[in-house]
């Protein structure tokens, strides 16, 4: 067995244990059984921000490399820890979001004809960021959201601050999406997926639109996804809600009741600001196994709670945490947001400044990488698409554990030790069994066959 720990003492740190026959172990176990699968993942990843492509295009070419192959370049053969990685499966903006360089539409004002249509804004920066991570990894999958439709096409007439899409402005809106994943395709740049709508409960300061359940049912089933069909995208999944887990069971119930849904929506996407509400996740993979469950943002934000002065360990731990829970609780994939940010958090066109995994100081030419990148990679490296969940237990709480099989048939287990002291256990594949220790505070991830 092949183990890699990432702590405060260094990342991916490996080394190498026996399985040995004992069929009567019993105690302190962590049991593994492959023969009991679940769900098929999909990938993990993070978000092409209009921010990351601005801080990345200030990087020096050889930053820039390096910085491409740690997210993006495969990890090695046998060797996990060492190489990138290896993200798969990524998120992007339509439009413009808090994490672009201002509000900005793809139309001029009160053009529904859509004969304005440019990607003039994303051609300069955005784009070129897409295609380099795809040069990288061709295989990448992307996701679309968007944040606000035009002004014009809102009742608040502002892409901030909330308000909701007119009944008048369904159709155009719908032929705009469609549109854009056309135009991006033309780019060489492919969208898999597309949510309706990024946070559809929020009134925000930044861009931000609001749909009901039943609204964002019925766009989808007959506006959106006649529209996808119609320009020739009827590959592109279309993902419900987008938004926190608090509600997400309910949200989902109230619309699938909505004739069509059901044929309209592939998946289910959230994310992690309201908390775990783990339970709900799998409420919502048991009501509905046919449809994907995606993470699709989630950060440490510095306006809540000072996170500025959290140590490393915690916001690592919030990231190793969030994926295991997701993960165990059926999710098909796991997405950070922003990919990279400056060395404030930025930039943010209403200040709303966030940590990233990686970091770009500016002053010194640093590239600054958070734990929590290495804990994403202690996942992300390891377990390929088309895995799958296999089932784990263990015998206590305070030591998080989830396992899949791969696709070339090798078993990974992820353990994340939250306790002040080294947590020892025997991982057991029966009759065969290896003693693990993972430190304090450190996520450790094995590889077997």
């Amino acid at each position: 067995m092949r183990t890699y720990t990432t702590d405060a003492h260094g990342t991916f740190q490996r080394s190498d244990v026996e399985f040995h026959r004992n069929e009567r172990a019993e105690m302190e176990l962590v049991v593994c059984r492959p023969d009991r699968t679940y769900q098929r993942i999909v990938g993990f990843g993070a978000a092409f921000t209009e921010a990351s492509a601005y801080v990345f295009a200030q990087m020096p070419p050889a930053v820039q490399d390096d910085f491409l192959l740690r997210c993006f370049g495969g990890a090695v053969e046998g060797d996990e820890g060492r190489g990138g990685n290896a993200y798969t499966l990524c998120r992007t903006h339509v439009q413009s979001c808090d994490f672009a360089l201002g509000n900005h539409a793809y139309v001029r004002p009160f053009d529904r004809t859509l004969r304005t249509f440019s990607l003039e804004r994303d051609r300069k920066l955005l784009l070129p960021f897409i295609s380099c991570g795809l040069a990288v990894n061709p295989a990448l999958q992307l996701i679309a959201a968007p944040w606000s439709p035009p002004a014009f096409m809102k009742t608040n007439g502002r892409m901030n601050g909330g308000g909701r899409l007119r009944r008048s402005c369904y159709e155009p809106w719908a032929r705009l999406l469609a549109r854009y994943v056309e135009a991006y395709a033309e780019e060489g740049v492919n969208i898999t997926r597309m949510t309706v709508q990024n946070e559809p409960c929020a009134v925000q300061t930044w861009d931000s639109c609001l749909f009901t359940a039943q609204e964002e049912a019925e766009f989808a089933v007959h506006y959106l996804r006649p529209a996808l069909d119609a320009a020739g995208f009827s590959h592109v999944r279309l993902l419900a809600w987008d938004h926190n887990t608090d509600r997400i069971l309910e949200r989902v119930d109230d619309t699938f009741t909505v004739s069509g849904a059901a044929q309209a929506f592939d998946g289910v996407a959230y994310h992690w600001y309201a908390g775990d509400h783990f339970e709900q996740l799998r409420a919502v993979v048991d009501e509905h196994p046919d449809k994907e469950l995606l993470f699709t943002e989630g950060c440490v934000e510095y306006s809540h709670g000072g996170s500025c002065a959290s140590t490393e360990e915690r916001k690592a731990e919030q990231y190793g945490h969030a994926l295991i829970g997701a993960l165990n609780a059926g999710a098909n994939g796991f997405i950070d947001w922003n990919m990279l940010l400056d060395e404030r958090g930025g930039p943010n066109h209403v200040g709303n400044f966030c940590e990233a995994p990686l970091m770009y100081d500016r002053a010194t030419g640093e590239l600054m990488e958070h734990r929590s990148f290495a804990y994403l990679g202690q996942v992300s490296r390891f377990v390929s698409p088309g895995s799958r969940r296999m089932l784990v237990s263990r015998y206590c709480d305070d030591v998080e554990c989830v396992g899949f099989v791969r696709p070339d048939g090798q078993r990974v287990l992820v353990a994340l030790n939250r306790r002040d002291e080294v947590a020892r256990f025997d991982v057991a594949e029966r009759p065969r069994v290896v003693r693990i220790e993972v430190p304090p505070h450190a996520l450790t991830t094995m590889v077997w066959e």
